[in-house]
């Protein structure tokens, strides 16, 4: 018969076993010559501190202390990099958030991120977006016949990122005349 261990309290650590402070102050500067250059994620911080060779649970103290006063925060950093792609890039809702994921933001940190982002400029209209990608797909995909096209356009736009009632909505819509010339 096993005996069981008792659970332990977390032992708080010692203080010889903290970095030392020289360590703690080059990090700071690494991650703040790093900020100074662009906006970054908590985890994109942590990683290229890492490669440095700067020790991990250092830099989970500088970053904790960065985040507390204000300069690392990832939902910040999300709703921001949402802002600028929603308009200038023609891709759903999932797969901006997939690519958030990517970049080390949690999904708790981007359903925040996007709602701000929805507070300051209003809903995300994804249909106007799928239809963008067919009027830019439209002439690529002109010969083909008509159900060929739908498979085609609709493969598109669900690679891009859109879920499938938001693509069958914008597929519903006519396509504009062409203005004659």
């Amino acid at each position: 018969m096993r005996s069981r261990k008792p659970s332990q309290a977390p032992v708080p650590p010692d203080p010889a076993e903290r970095p030392p402070a020289a360590d703690l102050d080059s990090i700071r500067e690494a991650a703040l010559r790093m900020l100074e250059r662009r906006r970054r994620s908590r985890s994109e911080l942590a990683r290229r501190l890492r490669e440095k060779g700067h020790d991990p649970p250092a830099i989970e103290t500088v970053l904790d202390r960065l985040a507390e006063v204000g300069l690392v925060d990832d939902v910040d950093y999300a709703r921001a990099w949402l802002r600028e792609r929603w308009g200038r890039k023609a891709a759903g809702r999932r797969r901006l958030e997939q690519e958030l994921r990517g970049r080390g933001i949690s999904s708790e940190a981007i359903a925040e991120a996007r709602a701000a982002l929805e507070t300051e400029v209003g809903p995300m209209d994804e249909i106007a977006a799928a239809r963008r990608v067919i009027e830019q797909a439209a002439r690529r995909h002109a010969r083909l016949d008509p159900r060929a096209r739908r498979q085609r356009v609709y493969a598109l736009l669900a690679r891009r990122g859109f879920d499938g009632d938001v693509i069958r909505q914008a597929l519903e819509i006519p396509e504009e005349a062409a203005p004659e010339e």
